[in-house]
């Protein structure tokens, strides 16, 4: 029982492992994005002299910050908790 109790815990460290992983990968490829996005929206914003075109920004920022908070920050610790 002991055993089993000791591989359960390794295989749930293992899985919580590879979903940092899985997600400081993503954050490379969305960061990238996100990065590119902003540009383009800011100067499309100062070229048409409209505010409103930076808003998908917004939503977008809440992602990109959830992401690198799991990747490498500490939600999974205030998760556990």
């Amino acid at each position: 029982l002991e055993r089993q109790l000791l591989l359960q815990n390794l295989m749930r460290e293992r899985q919580a492992a590879m979903q940092i992983a899985w997600t400081r990968e993503f954050l490379k490829y969305f960061g990238t994005f996100f990065g590119l996005a902003t540009v383009v929206l800011t100067t499309g914003a100062i070229k048409r002299k409209n505010p409103a075109v930076l808003l998908p920004i917004l939503p977008l920022s809440f992602v990109f910050s959830y992401q690198y908070d799991m990747g490498y920050g500490t939600l999974l610790q205030r998760i556990k908790g």
